[in-house]
């Protein structure tokens, strides 16, 4: 894969940085372009930041991943940074471990150098709407008074992962409701952030797996000369984590000479991340955003598994009625009605539904309870049959029709 040197275009009102990207073998292409040539492209407000030089860095994070999967070597026409040429190289040992055939180490091919280095206090974050981020800006402000640790200030929405660069309606209906944040908190800057990246990626590797730190950890260094640290928020403890392209091994890999980047906070779940936002900001949850699959457009559709999840979760915490932003009601029947993952590898979402689910028992929520138990039970008596066996469909199908205790 050659990368050629970015390009930086100033225009109405945004800033775009462009690499050019050719696959080399023949039989190569990016399957969504159907062509072996394509261009990634980044771009921002131009009052945000407007660059005057470029370079590699972050086409080296984003297609990464990319050149990993296609056995590829990847040459970078222009310099990046040697901190991050370093850290890129045990990304790819780790990548190895955690994608066993789907991620074979290449050789990188640039020049690196080693930049300025400017003190800054700026922290970004990555910004969905969501829990793991919402609890980055509250833990820092609670760093801050305790300790001075600088509180976070940038904050990053980006288009091109979970919403689609092309749906441009699902876009601007969830980017104008996550302004309510800079009400609540006047002293942050949401920032827009567009990629292409996912019609690069779709087809040779997935952006929800192997590819989501590498896009951010890449984004983040777009503004790596005015925000000395990045958060990229953890969605488990460390004990849940699963090999998976974000974790606390690979992101801070991600980090160069003039920047660090952090995956924050393994220490704590998610539940106690809900309770520590009704602490510290409860005014944050009223527009949380948890729904990234979006069916319908939208925001939070409020039957899908991770929308439930959170929905009990806050229900637990006594926080639910701060929230308005989903559009079913919790409801035992929306309850019994979701399915569960059935691959052991995805097992630790039942150690999230049991953990509720000993809550709702607590609490003496027994008809939750009861449901989510049965959900565990039913997904972990699935994953029992081999792979690959063409069972898997069939025993879902019983599993509906028999009370499988």
């Amino acid at each position: 894969m050659r990368v050629g040197r970015g390009k930086i275009t100033l225009s109405n009102g945004r800033c775009r940085i462009a690499y050019d990207v050719r696959l080399e073998r023949q039989d190569h292409i990016f399957p969504r372009l159907d062509s072996q040539e394509a261009t990634l492209w980044i771009d921002w407000p131009e009052d945000y930041y407007a660059p005057e030089t470029l370079n590699c860095d972050p086409a080296l994070a984003m297609l990464l991943p990319i050149a990993l999967r296609l056995g590829e070597k990847l040459t970078l026409a222009d310099r990046v940074s040697n901190e991050l040429l370093s850290n890129a190289l045990e990304v790819m040992a780790v990548f190895e471990f955690y994608f066993p055939g789907h991620a074979t180490p290449i050789e990188i091919d640039a020049k690196t150098y080693v930049p300025e280095v400017a003190p800054t206090g700026r922290r970004g974050s990555f910004y969905s709407g969501g829990v793991d981020s919402l609890f980055n800006i509250v833990e820092f402000e609670r760093l801050n008074r305790q300790h001075a640790t600088p509180p976070v200030t940038d904050l990053w929405v980006v288009r091109g992962m979970d919403i689609d660069i092309d749906d441009k309606a699902l876009w601007e209906r969830v980017y104008a409701r996550l302004q309510y944040v800079t009400e609540i908190k006047p002293d942050l800057r949401v920032v827009d952030v567009h990629t292409n990246i996912r019609r690069l990626h779709d087809g040779i590797v997935g952006w929800e797996k192997m590819g989501f730190g590498p896009i951010l950890g890449g984004i983040s260094k777009c503004f790596s000369e005015i925000v000395g640290c990045a958060l990229i928020g953890s969605y488990g403890k460390h004990a849940e984590i699963i090999p998976h392209a974000s974790s606390p091994l690979v992101d801070p890999l991600w980090s160069c000479d003039r920047q660090i980047v952090r995956h924050f906070s393994c220490r704590v779940d998610r539940q106690e991340k809900i309770e520590t936002i009704g602490q510290e900001s409860p005014d944050l949850l009223s527009e949380l955003r948890v729904c990234w699959k979006n069916p319908h457009g939208t925001y939070n559709c409020g039957k899908c598994e991770k929308c439930l999840r959170t929905q009990l979760q806050l229900k637990l915490a006594g926080l639910l009625e701060k929230c308005n932003s989903f559009e079913e009601p919790l409801s035992v029947e929306n309850v019994r009605s979701i399915w569960l993952p059935v691959e052991r590898k995805n097992a630790y979402t039942w150690e999230f539904w049991s953990g509720i689910a000993r809550g709702c028992r607590a609490q003496g929520l027994n008809d939750y309870a009861a449901n989510i138990e049965y959900k565990v039970r039913r997904s972990k008596l699935i994953s029992l049959l081999p792979l690959g066996s063409g069972l898997k469909p069939i025993a879902r199908n019983v599993a509906k029709r028999l009370k499988i205790n």
